[in-house]
């Protein structure tokens, strides 16, 4: 028989998961009901491993194992459209579904993961909370617009304080990995606790840049998404030492498809004109791109290995560090070496070097094991989120301080 069955999706909306699938063209043309008149719904848990398994993971899964979840009728939108909403999935979980008509093979899988949406925060609820925080404080905190995402999100950037500037924050460079859920608190607690600083001081931050590609892990996509919807890394895509090829993680940064693709040209992706855009007047004393996985990341910092040499430029970078690094980190078994190098060709530090010498950092999150471990594996939850989130606050702020006094 011809294939009953298009566009099949799962996607999660608030601990639920909602499948949804349309009739196939020929059975649309032909208007035929029958065989959508029994529908089965068969859902599996999975074992899939984040930051280890890919797509490939589901490829050619059958449906041997998987539960009974739904058997009986389910009315059709616009005669096409079917939606049927499962509402006993588990958070953190990672789940197949297929759908059966009455005489049909199972099509499927159709995967999706259920993230905890306090810890994976939506773009909406990102806008929200960066919005409250305006209306919290309209004279300290400034909201606009940056630029917009490849799929045409508003960008949002957010300045916060009224001295001169001394510190950019920059998350979600990457879709997987972190950035509003440890920013935005970190500026709320600066305005609230830190009202004289900021007559000082005056931070920029741009809490999600990769807004399409984390929505897409909001909403379910149960592997690690580094690139933008154009198949983008855009921490390749920075106009800084194009010329120079990259070959990392078993990748080459000028190949189409390649989890680090730089793209076509210099910051040809609309993302990374909107960080562009975002820091092309007055420059930042500091700027920190946050990083890791899942939320959270902290110390080591990666700088540009294209200024390694340049030992003024060493100097002040392991001075800001050292500070930032002693707060976030204040317990004696975390003390070590928090600068490395290792940021390349075409990434945001590479190009903060180029544009004025700033000291530019990757955020990872290299000294705690433990919290690395949880985070490669998507396991972060809403306590240690809250743990990393005051750690940061505090690293903020201490070299906030410092760079107060260098004012005064």
């Amino acid at each position: 028989m011809r294939k009953p069955i298009y566009g099949a999706k799962a996607i999660a909306v608030e601990g639920s998961v909602e499948l949804s699938w349309l009739k196939s063209t020929p059975m649309f043309q032909a208007n035929d009901d029958e065989e959508f008149a029994r529908i089965r719904i068969f859902r599996r848990e999975e074992p899939f491993v984040f930051g280890e398994d890919y797509e490939e993971f589901f490829f050619n899964a059958d449906a041997s194992g998987a539960d009974l979840l739904f058997e009986g009728s389910i009315e059709a939108t616009n005669r096409r459209k079917y939606v049927f909403l499962d509402r006993s999935p588990a958070l953190g979980r990672t789940y197949a579904y297929w759908i059966q008509t009455r005489n049909s093979a199972p099509v499927g899988p159709i995967p999706v993961r259920v993230r905890d949406p306090e810890v994976w925060w939506s773009y909406r609820e990102m806008m929200r909370r960066l919005e409250a925080l305006r209306d919290t404080a309209p004279g300290t905190v400034e909201l606009s617009v940056c630029g917009q995402t490849t799929r045409g999100l508003d960008i949002p950037c957010v300045r916060i304080g009224k001295g001169k500037l001394a510190m950019g924050l920059v998350g979600a460079i990457h879709g997987g990995e972190s950035g509003p859920e440890l920013i935005i608190p970190a500026l709320r607690r600066l305005v609230e606790e830190s009202p004289d600083l900021l007559q000082t001081v005056q931070v920029v931050a741009l809490p999600s840049v990769n807004i399409d590609s984390r929505e897409d892990e909001v909403q379910g996509a149960p592997w690690y998404i580094r690139t933008n919807p154009s198949g983008v890394d855009l921490n390749r895509n920075f106009p800084a030492l194009w010329d120079q090829v990259e070959y990392g993680y078993g990748f080459s940064t000028d190949e189409p498809g390649s989890l680090t693709y730089r793209g076509p040209a210099p910051a040809s992706a609309p993302e990374t004109k909107a960080v562009v855009s975002a820091f092309s007047g007055e420059l930042p004393k500091a700027v920190f791109s946050y990083h890791a996985l899942a939320s959270i990341c902290g110390p080591p910092a990666l700088a540009a290995n294209s200024a390694e040499g340049s030992e003024g430029y060493v100097n002040r970078c392991k001075y800001l560090i050292d500070i930032f690094g002693k707060a976030f980190y204040p317990e004696p078994q975390f003390a070590g070496k928090w600068l490395g190098f290792g940021c390349c060709a075409g990434s945001l530090p590479a190009w903060l070097v180029e544009r004025g010498q700033v000291p530019a950092f990757d955020l990872e999150c290299g000294f705690d094991t433990d919290a690395l471990r949880r985070c490669r594996r998507d396991e972060t939850d809403l306590s240690l989120l809250k743990n990393y989130q005051t750690r940061h606050f505090e690293g903020v702020r201490a070299l906030l301080e410092a760079l107060a006094r260098e004012e005064d």
